[in-house]
């Protein structure tokens, strides 16, 4: 009669049972994924310069006879540093198992299919916490570290060397939301919580290039969908299959798709640029084929600026998902080997990333 057991050797004994093993805590880490698709990577094998304009040189002077002509010509630029940042995942065999089961080839690679697999999924957990809650130092830095959700005067992180609490060009933007999501002010048909979305994009959006991404919790990305079908739906006619579906598939807000990553602090919906998305509609004159001034545009065509994004992922090229060569300590039977990975946030433009919070917890996630 078979009974329940947690011992490792007694479920290692049933034939292949170690390559059907049923997971039972599924997730998916959307950023960490989204980040390396998107391929916003800027290679690095110690630490990177990241220079900035910090603000436009002197302005023209518009003159008339007999006045002076203008200053030298003025510049503000600074430089940041961004570094890598290291993370190991160890991998252990037993030297006294595999002799046991030399003669058993297939026993054996059941187990290494097995430790390989915990490996990958414990580096692409650690990657993401990391990518969200990273604190700097030795871990990265962090999304929700870097972009606070505070008030502009009130930042003060220092991220990649820049000081937030005096470098006032380098802070993030910040909404908050005072009302449960499904607030109805009076005199308006537009919930609360769609008010201060669009608030977030608007401040976000730099000219004519919107954010990309809208990443929040599950929690606060069903009651955005709830929103959408109490607000819309109404007035929507089926007339088509894709009408039909309208509200129960992935959805995008004002041109900026919405995800949800189970590691998102609550209360929170985070606008990120994480490749470049042009809207020349955003303008209200579809004719305006412009991204940015030409000038602008020239000055950054063969720089890290080819990142078109605001944030993305620095990396060293040798050192992804890079093995480190088995040992064993000294008079022990384990084995242990290591995957070794380099990985680190860079932010281009602060200005142009923020986040959405909430001034009494939940208010985001209640209709």
């Amino acid at each position: 009669m078979p009974t329940y057991t947690e011992q490792f050797k007694a479920i290692q004994l049933l034939d292949t049972r170690l390559k059907k093993l049923v997971v039972q805590e599924m997730v998916k880490n959307y950023l960490y994924y989204r980040l390396r698709s998107g391929g916003s990577m800027v290679k690095c094998y110690e630490s990177i310069e990241v220079p900035m304009y910090v603000s436009p040189p002197q302005l023209g002077k518009w003159i008339t006879h007999g006045d002076q002509l203008p200053d030298a010509q003025s510049s503000a630029i600074a430089m940041g540093e961004a570094t890598n940042r290291f993370v190991v995942v160890p991998s252990g065999l037993d030297m006294l198992e595999q002799m046991i089961h030399e003669n058993n080839p297939d026993k054996l690679f059941d187990i290494v299919d097995l430790r390989s697999a915990e490996v990958a999924w414990a580096m692409r957990r650690t990657l993401n916490a990391g990518l969200w809650n990273g604190t700097g130092g030795k871990q990265p830095d962090g999304l929700a570290t870097a972009i606070e959700k505070s008030a502009p005067g009130a930042q003060s992180e220092v991220v990649m060397g820049v000081n937030k609490a005096t470098k006032a060009w380098f802070r993030n933007k910040y909404v908050q939301l005072t009302q449960t999501f499904g607030y109805l002010a009076a005199g308006s048909t537009i919930p609360a919580g769609f008010l201060a979305l669009l608030s977030l994009i608007q401040q976000t959006t730099n000219g004519t290039l919107k954010p990309t991404d809208l990443i929040t919790t599950q929690a606060i990305f069903e009651t955005i969908r709830r929103a959408m079908l109490e607000t819309s739906s109404a007035y929507h006619m089926i007339t088509e299959y894709k009408t039909a579906k309208m509200g129960f598939e992935n959805f995008m807000f004002y041109g900026s798709y919405i995800a949800w990553d189970p590691n998102c602090p609550d209360d929170s919906v985070y606008a990120i640029h994480l490749n470049e998305q042009y809207d020349p509609n955003w303008t209200g004159d579809p004719r305006d084929k412009a991204k940015m001034d030409a000038d602008l545009e020239d000055l950054g065509a063969k720089s890290i600026f080819e990142i078109n994004g605001s944030c993305g992922l620095l990396g060293h090229p040798n050192i992804q998902m890079r093995r480190i060569s088995p040992r064993s300590p000294y008079r022990q039977l384990t084995q242990t080997e290591w995957i070794i990975h380099a990985m680190n946030w860079v932010y281009m433009r602060m200005s142009d990333n923020g986040v959405l919070g909430c001034s009494v917890p939940g208010y985001l996630s209640t209709w």
